[in-house]
């Protein structure tokens, strides 16, 4: 029976977010934050998505699940575990930001429909840990009153600290005099806009892009800083001056909040700050100090620093800190390492992301019995155990990720759970997300949603012989991707190589020699080592899921000659 492969599983994009989630969503969209965060995949410590080998141990980052991860946090936050940094460490587009929202809207609101399916979620990748959370927050109730911030955005910190402070409060009718008093300057403002006419300020709400005096006074009662800049500056033309700027400081706004709202018999139990891309935020501070503050890390870190048992500061970052002080120009390099000297000492954690377990989640099987009755044969079975040998000894990475080496988990997960995709594309995309310097733009997740949506209307007869390979993964947009970080970095030339020849000889070539040029750009991204050359045609033809046989008659068409060299395939002598 033929069936279309969208009626037998469909890709969950709705759960991607286009890509991207965005930590700043717990602010500024808050039903998409919690569709986000309800639609976080944990993963336990049975299942790694990295070894400790690989990350090393010289940098001080202890491997850790995300269910582990987010245990240890609500442990800081509720119980008496005095540890207020944490440093937590990942790659591009691994669910960095996605796991910071979940975190927010977990602990910001225990009690919500949200965060009951943050537990049942958890619950799934760990039953132990998901009920010790769950009982944890069953017993203490009280929320955290959380920051989220996103490091990608050039905002000034203590403003944005403010802002996000203030904005909770309101939403919960707490009493903010303790932070309007730190900046005396917003309600001075107010006061101004409440004894003008509309006929007065009717230019000022014009620029200011509202509709009427009350919303200017909202946001200035949220402290928004490019606001109150232009009613300053509206108010200094007609000769009634306004302070500029404020001198309070993100220590200061620390403090404040320490004292007046968490702790015992106060409406937050513990203040939680969520640093997304901290590291990228270190760079633009110490490049721009006069957007961002004069000093305005190192105030945090005192402040967080002199409040430890009311604060924990979580930074997310792609890379050890060390290496964004490496990216700095000379001049600069001083001043960033007085920052990153101290956080240095903060808590590391390596996410290790199980992107594997995440794709078979975004898989969502239409037709589960149909799928079962035929990867559940004792013959599938064995043919994922050659898959999965061949593939480890291609790719001897493999062998260090216990899902690529437990035949039983490989197929299970690997096999059957992430078709559509073969495992070489699987591994493919792994490779893509764990390696961290091949996607600058867009995530493994994104690149897998673009060549199912290729594929879904395809008509399947065998399903057990069908699937996408990594060449059929093959974009104008992957491509690019590849090319980018190629020009950008030391990663070889053969995406460029490639491009050189199809722009040439693409018209004469066969879809199929496509698809083997495709393969051995995507092998040499991968690692491939090959023992021969016909070991490597065999590696070939799996990437391309082509028969072995059409490999060999199109390697002697084109004259395509293979070479292995250090486990990286390259080609050249290209003649027609």
């Amino acid at each position: 029976m033929t069936l279309k492969l969208n009626k037998i599983v469909q890709f969950r994009s709705d759960l991607l977010f286009e890509g991207a989630v965005d930590v700043g969503w717990f602010i500024k969209d808050p039903q998409k934050c919690q569709k986000a965060a309800e639609a976080f995949v944990f993963h336990g410590p049975t299942y790694h998505g990295v070894t400790q080998e690989e990350i090393g141990t010289s940098h001080g980052h202890a491997l850790i699940d995300t269910a582990s991860f987010v245990r240890s946090i609500v442990i800081c936050c509720y119980g008496s575990k005095d540890e207020p940094f944490h440093l937590a460490i990942a790659g591009y587009g691994t669910g960095k930001s996605h796991l910071a929202v979940t975190i927010a809207s977990l602990l910001s609101s225990p009690e919500s429909k949200t965060s009951k399916e943050i537990l049942s979620n958890l619950e799934l990748a760990d039953e132990t840990i998901g009920s010790e959370v769950r009982a944890t927050l069953k017993v203490e109730k009280i929320p955290c009153l959380t920051v989220a911030l996103n490091g990608m955005n050039n905002f000034d910190l203590a403003a944005e600290f403010t802002r996000q402070v203030i904005h909770q409060l309101n939403i919960l009718n707490i009493d903010t005099r303790a932070i309007d008093d730190l900046r005396p300057r917003f309600k001075n403002a107010v006061n101004l806009l409440n004894i003008s006419t509309d006929k007065d300020i009717k230019s000022l709400i014009s620029d200011c892009n509202v509709k009427k005096r009350s919303e200017l006074i909202d946001k200035l009662q949220e402290h928004d800083e490019a606001i109150y800049s232009k009613v300053q500056e509206f108010f200094a033309l007609k000769g009634i001056p306004l302070k500029a700027i404020g001198d309070e400081t993100v220590k200061d706004v620390i403090d404040t909040v320490c004292r007046e709202y968490c702790g015992e018999d106060k409406p937050f139990k513990h203040f939680l700050i969520l640093f997304d891309e901290f590291g990228r935020y270190s760079e633009f501070a110490t490049l721009q100090s006069q957007v961002a503050g004069s000093g305005v890390l190192q105030h945090l870190y005192e402040g967080v620093q002199s409040n430890s048992e009311n604060v924990t500061f979580i930074g997310f970052i792609q890379f050890d800190l060390n290496a964004y002080v490496q990216r700095i120009a000379p001049e600069f390099k001083n001043e960033i390492l007085r920052v990153s000297t101290r956080y240095q000492s903060a808590k590391k954690s390596y996410l290790s992301i199980n992107l594997e377990t995440l794709i078979a989640n975004l898989l969502e099987k239409l037709d589960k019995e149909k799928l079962d009755s035929i990867f559940d044969k004792n013959a599938e079975k064995k043919a994922s155990e050659e898959m999965a040998r061949q593939l480890r000894q291609w790719f001897p990475v493999a062998n260090n990720h216990y899902l690529w080496r437990d035949s039983s988990k490989f197929h299970t997960v690997i096999r059957k759970g992430c078709w559509p995709f073969s495992p070489y594309s699987v591994w493919f995309l792994f490779h893509l997300a764990a390696a961290g310097k091949h996607l600058q733009q867009r995530s493994a997740l994104a690149f897998m949603g673009d060549a199912f949506r290729k594929y879904q209307n395809e008509n399947i007869e065998d399903i057990s012989s069908w699937d996408i390979s990594p060449a059929d993964m093959w974009s104008d947009d992957l491509e690019e991707e590849l090319r980018s970080s190629e020009e950008g970095g030391n990663l070889g030339m053969i995406t460029n190589s490639y491009a050189t020849v199809f722009a040439r000889y693409g018209h004469q070539l066969p879809s199929e020699g496509i698809k083997i040029l495709k393969s051995i750009v995507l092998a040499a991204k991968m690692g491939l080592n090959a023992s021969s050359k016909e070991d490597a045609i065999s590696a070939l033809a799996k990437l391309a899921e082509l028969m072995q046989i059409t490999s060999k008659k199109l390697f002697v068409s084109l004259n395509l000659r293979i070479i292995s060299l250090r486990g990286i395939l390259v080609y050249d002598n290209l003649k027609f």
